[in-house]
Order: structure tokens, then C-alpha cells, then sequence
């Protein structure tokens, strides 16, 4: 029954890609260090649907008696994010047995005029309650590594595939009393582009230390070097030159 539900879930899902446009938003901060999303209750939806309620405590609870219930959110993250750890706030104030809420990263391929199914990429660990009143709870993964590729070939059959990311957490109706989402927590990082294997600088070979980086700017257009194939690494830079840089960089555009 559980996998019947979650193939008919993925329908669901698939038909909400479009009208949620690409969830690939550009997230708070720039550098290579860990960073945090935080995605609350109230940005989840249901599929199936699934009815949800946002209690006084701001915890979502699955609404529908009986149900195996998933609620889905855009995962906005940027291009390369890597992921390394899933943390869950949960309430369990449910006294019945095996009751428990799992969240997912979810990979959907966008084919149009068709639908694909999804591909769960990483799941957190469920938190399984045999009996008893925990309340509020915070769980966490194992840390793990999955970098965010909006082309990717996600079937394994040597197509690149358009591909977009959601959480989603699966929710039971509690048998007795409560069983809540308060958000998911997760713990990422941003990462440089790997480099080509050939060099495009006759002055910056694979061999030097900022190889990656100089490729990683060519890539993104922000440099073509300084003209004759080279790129001219030991060259001050002007003002003017770091203007340019910059604002290409960080695509700096504001309305007057």
C-alpha cells in the first residue's frame, strides 16, 4: 500500500513542478564554509491530497485520518550546493505504536508534455517511537555528501535530464494524540566547479595552484583573460578590471 501510495504521490508532485516553476533560488550567503537552509512547516503543501494543519505551535500535523500522507517543499539551493546533513524537528506527543516522520531529498526529472517518476536521493533516519511521549524532538542524519545538479543524467541511461529538487516529509496520522513536523534543518556548503581537464590558458596549467579557480571564472564568463591565449596570472589587476570582475560575479543589477 505504502509503495502504491508513493508512486501516486509523484504524479501529484510532478504536476505541482510546473506551477512552482524551478526551485533553484539563489540561498543568504556567499563562501566555501557550511551554511544552513531552514525550511519551515508553513512551506510545505500536501500531495495525495493530503490535508495539513499548522497547530499552535507552529508544527504541521497530517490531517487525514488513517493516511500515509507526503508534504513537499522547493528545495532553494544553488547550483552545486553540496549536501551534508538533514535535521528534522519533530512533536510526538502520539502514545501508538511505529509511529514516526521521515524526510526525504527528492530529485524530479522535468519532461515536457510527459511526467517522470522521482528519485529519493538522500532520506533522513526515522524516528521510530514504540511507546511513550517524547515531545518536541530534534533528529539528525549521519553526515553524508550529495551536490545539487540541475543537469544530470538521474536515470543512469546516458541522457542528461532537467532535473529539480523538493523535500519532502512523510507524515502518518498518529494513531493517538500528536504527531507534528516543526521544519527541516539542512547543512550544506558551496562548492567550486571542477576543472577541465585541458587548460584553456597556455599560462595556467593543470599544475597551478589556482587552476580551478581561473577555470572557474573562464566558466562562468567573467574573464577571458588578457588576450593571446593567456591568461596572465602574475599581472596586477587595476581598479577598473576588478569593477568588471565584480560585478560579473555577483551579477549586480538594481532597479534606479
Amino acid at each position: 500500500m505504502k509503495r502504491l501510495a508513493a508512486w501516486i504521490r509523484t504524479i501529484t508532485l510532478l504536476s505541482a513542478v510546473w506551477a512552482w516553476g524551478v526551485p533553484m533560488a539563489v540561498a543568504q550567503s556567499y563562501g566555501d564554509h557550511d551554511q544552513v537552509l531552514t525550511v519551515g512547516a508553513a512551506e510545505f503543501r500536501g500531495t495525495l491530497g493530503a490535508t495539513l494543519s499548522i497547530g499552535d505551535d507552529g508544527y504541521l500535523s497530517n490531517a487525514t485520518p488513517g493516511a500515509y500522507s507526503y508534504y513537499d517543499a522547493p528545495l532553494r539551493l544553488p547550483e552545486g550546493a553540496l549536501l551534508e546533513q538533514i535535521c528534522e524537528y519533530v512533536n510526538d506527543s502520539d502514545t501508538g505504536d511505529f509511529e514516526y516522520v521521515e524526510t526525504y531529498i527528492v530529485a524530479v526529472k522535468l519532461v515536457p508534455g510527459g511526467q517522470a517518476p522521482f528519485k529519493v536521493i538522500v532520506a533522513s533516519v526515522p524516528q521510530i517511537i514504540s511507546t511513550g511521549d517524547i515531545g518536541y524532538g530534534y533528529y539528525c542524519t549521519d553526515p553524508f555528501q550529495f551536490t545539487l545538479q540541475s543537469q544530470v543524467d538521474l536515470d543512469g541511461d546516458g541522457i542528461i535530464d532537467n532535473v529539480v529538487y523538493y523535500v519532502e516529509s512523510y507524515v502518518p496520522y498518529p494513531s493517538q494524540n500528536y504527531l507534528g513536523l516543526g521544519g527541516v534543518r539542512i547543512t550544506w556548503h558551496r562548492q567550486i566547479s571542477p576543472p577541465p581537464d585541458t587548460p584553456t590558458f597556455a599560462d595556467v596549467p593543470v599544475t597551478d595552484g589556482a587552476y580551478r579557480e581561473i577555470e572557474a571564472l573562464v566558466a562562468s564568463g567573467i574573464t577571458a583573460g588578457c588576450g593571446g591565449g593567456n591568461f596572465c596570472p602574475e599581472t596586477p589587476l587595476t581598479r577598473r578590471q576588478m569593477a568588471v570582475f565584480l560585478a560579473k560575479a555577483l551579477g549586480l543589477h538594481w532597479v534606479n
